[in-house]
C-alpha cells in the first residue's frame, strides 16, 4: 500500500490501547513510514468524551477538563507529525463532540483551526534523534497468540517510549534497509526476528557506523533460514544462551554504575507474564552486564548488556516492555537531546513543543537551540524570550503546546507584534 501510486491517504482511529489522561493517542500505523512514502495519514479523533455514558468504555474521559486535555494532546501530535485529523461528532448512538450543544467544543475547534493554519508556516521537520522500527516480515514467523507482540510492540509504544522526554519516530524496518531515512543517534529494534542474508547485511551496514547506538530486544536476528543463537551473535555482536521452556521473563538492573543505569531507581523491574519461548540470555564475558533476566523456575542470568565497538554500540535487553526511565538513560547515553526528564508524554519539532501531564507541577524544559520567543499556543501567554530553557508550572491533567521560534512568524497567528 505504501508503494502504490494509487494510494494517497490512510485513515484509522487512534490507538485504543491507552486513550485516557496520561495516555498516548498515537496513530495505529507507523507514522513516519507513511510520511516518507508521501501518504497523508488522517487521524480519526473518536475519543469518548464526558458526553458518552460512563459505561461506554474505550478510554472515556470523565470530566470536561480531562476531555479538553486529551483532545489537545491528540491535536498537538497530529500537528507535529504533519497529519490530517477529523473529529467524530454525533456518532450514533452517542455524542463524542457536540459543538452545537457545548460552546467549549465550538471554541476549541475554532482554536485548533487557527493553530493548525499557523502550524503550516512552522518548521515541522522531524526533530527526533530516536528511531523505532517494526518489522512486518517477522510477524509471519510468530504464533498468532500475540503473547510477544502485546508487550513488545503494542504496550511498549504506549507506555515507555512516549515518556522518554524526547520525541521518537516510528518506521517499518524495510524503510531503513532501503536507505530512506535521515541519520539518528539511537535505533530501537522491537521485533527484528527474521532476517535473510540480504536484509541482515543491509541492517548491519546502516547501524555499524558513525557512533550509532542500537537497542535489540528479545530475539534479534534469531531466524535466518534456520533458528540459531549464532544468528543473533552475527547481528548484535553478543554471545547468547537460550532456555527452551516457555516462561514470562522479568528483568532487574544489577549494575547501577553505568551511564545507562546510574540514575535509575534501585527497585526498577519490568517484563511480562506472557509465556515466551524460547527465552534468551547473555553468555558473553566481553559484554558489560547491566541486568539479569529471571525465567525458567527462577533462573537468574545476565539479560541486559552493552558492548562498544569501534564505530557503534550494541545494547541488548532480554525482556520486553522497557520502562521510560531505562529508555531515558539509554537516550542520554546515546547523546539524544532530552527536553525533560519528568516522565510526561512529550512531542517536539524544531519550533513546537507539546507536553501532556498527569501530575502537573513545575517543569523546566531544555531546548536544543535558543528560541527567540516561547509562547503558549493554547493559553496565549508569553513564556520567555531568547531562551535555551524555560520553567513553567503545569496544571494537573493538562496539555500544553508551545511555539519556540522567531517572533516574526508568530505575528501570523496574532497579527500583533510581541
Amino acid at each position: 500500500m505504501l508503494r502504490s501510486p494509487y494510494t494517497d491517504f490512510i485513515v484509522s482511529p487512534h490507538s485504543y490501547g491507552f486513550r485516557g489522561i496520561g495516555g498516548h493517542g498515537c496513530a495505529m500505523p507507523p507514522p513516519e513510514s507513511m510520511r516518507i512514502h508521501g501518504k497523508l495519514y488522517l487521524f480519526e479523533e473518536d475519543t469518548r468524551t464526558y458526553l458518552n455514558p460512563a459505561d461506554g468504555g474505550y478510554g472515556r474521559t470523565a470530566t470536561p477538563h480531562e476531555t479538553m486535555a486529551v483532545l489537545q494532546r491528540n491535536f498537538a501530535e497530529t500537528l507535529m507529525r504533519g497529519q490530517g485529523i477529523w473529529w467524530l461528532g454525533n456518532s450514533p448512538p452517542h455524542s463524542h463532540i457536540d459543538p452545537e450543544r457545548v460552546p467549549a467544543f465550538r471554541s476549541m475547534l475554532k482554536q485548533f483551526g487557527k493553530i493548525g493554519t499557523f502550524g503550516l508556516h512552522t518548521d515541522r521537520t522531524p526533530a527526533s534523534q530516536i528511531a523505532v522500527f517494526i518489522d512486518d516480515e517477522s510477524f509471519f514467523y510468530e504464533t498468532v497468540r500475540n503473547d510477544m507482540d502485546l508487550p513488545l510492540i503494542f504496550q511498549q509504544r504506549l507506555w515507555g517510549l512516549p515518556r522518554i522526554g524526547a520525541p521518537t519516530d516510528y518506521y517499518l524496518l524495510q524503510d531503513l534497509l532501503e536507505d530512506r531515512l535521515p541519520p539518528y543517534r539511537l535505533y530501537i529494534f522491537l521485533n527484528v526476528f527474521r532476517l535473510d542474508d540480504t536484509r541482515r547485511r543491509a541492517l548491519k551496514q546502516v547501524v555499524r557506523r558513525d557512533g550509532r547506538v542500537a537497542l535489540w530486544i528479545h530475539a534479534p536476528g534469531y531466524l535466518r533460514e534456520d533458528p540459531s543463537c549464532k544468528h543473533m551473535t552475527d547481528l548484535t555482536g553478543f554471545r547468547f544462551g537460550m532456555g527452551e521452556n516457555p516462561w514470562g521473563p522479568m528483568m532487574q538492573v544489577t549494575d547501577f554504575t553505568h551511564p545507562i543505569t546510574e540514575k535509575l531507581p534501585h527497585d526498577l523491574m519490568w517484563g511480562t507474564n506472557n509465556l515466551l519461548g524460547p527465552v534468551f540470555h547473555l553468555e558473553d564475558p566481553d559484554a558489560r552486564v547491566l541486568g539479569e533476566v529471571v525465567y525458567s523456575q527462577g533462573c537468574c542470568v545476565p539479560g541486559m548488556g552493552v558492548k562498544t565497538f569501534e564505530d557503534w554500540t550494541s545494547v541488548y535487553v532480554s525482556a520486553p516492555k522497557l520502562p521510560a526511565p531505562l529508555l531515558r538513560g539509554l537516550a542520554r547515553f546515546s547523546g539524544v537531546h532530552l527536553y525533560s526528564e519528568e516522565g510526561d508524554v512529550l512531542y517536539a519539532t524544531p519550533q513546537l513543543l507539546s507536553v501532556h501531564t498527569v501530575a502537573g507541577g513545575e517543569r523546566t524544559f531544555e531546548l536544543p537551540r535558543s528560541a527567540e520567543v516561547v509562547y503558549d499556543l493554547f493559553e496565549q501567554p508569553w513564556i520567555a524570550h531568547h531562551a535555551h530553557r524555560f520553567t513553567v508550572t503545569l496544571p494537573p491533567k493538562s496539555t500544553t503546546l508551545y511555539y519556540t521560534g522567531k517572533a516574526e512568524l508568530l505575528e501570523k497567528l496574532n497579527h500583533t507584534k510581541p
